[in-house]
């Protein structure tokens, strides 16, 4: 078992519910769908959720959760704006949302195959978001 594969997979995870959190907070306000919202907030406080369960297991561990780089929370809100400027329709929002979370989906497969030393309980709480990503992403297919 390596603490640094613990702590890569652990701050994968936080990074990646931070950036799904703050960019559905930025698209939530540009979507006029209510069914489309309520879906995308009830994602939301999935990662919410994480973001707290996977920040105290970093701290257990000695380390303190790092932030997503700056430079990809500022392409993805400036990707979101400009997405929806142009059409803000729910099947474009969706579609916005779609993309992301088959972002997040990859990223997170390569996480876990890249960490092989880590602990079981880290590893499951990496697949737990793999699968509640790949269980959004099929329900946002829904309103394309």
């Amino acid at each position: 078992m390596s603490k640094n594969d613990d702590l890569a997979i652990l701050n994968n995870i936080y990074q990646n519910c931070k950036m799904a959190s703050e960019c559905i907070d930025g698209i939530t306000e540009k979507c006029s769908d209510e069914n489309l919202k309520d879906y995308i907030q009830k994602q939301r406080m999935h990662y919410d959720n994480s973001l707290e369960k996977v920040s105290r297991r970093i701290r257990e561990l000695g380390g303190e959760p790092e932030e997503p780089p700056k430079k990809d929370r500022i392409a993805a809100e400036m990707g979101i704006n400009m997405k929806t400027a142009i059409n803000g329709s729910r099947q474009n929002i969706a579609k916005i949302m779609y993309k992301g979370t088959n972002m997040g989906i990859a990223d997170m497969a390569q996480t876990i195959n890249k960490a092989k030393n880590a602990e079981e309980k880290t590893v499951s709480q990496a697949k737990e978001l793999l699968s509640a990503e790949e269980r959004y992403a099929g329900g946002l297919k829904e309103f394309m």
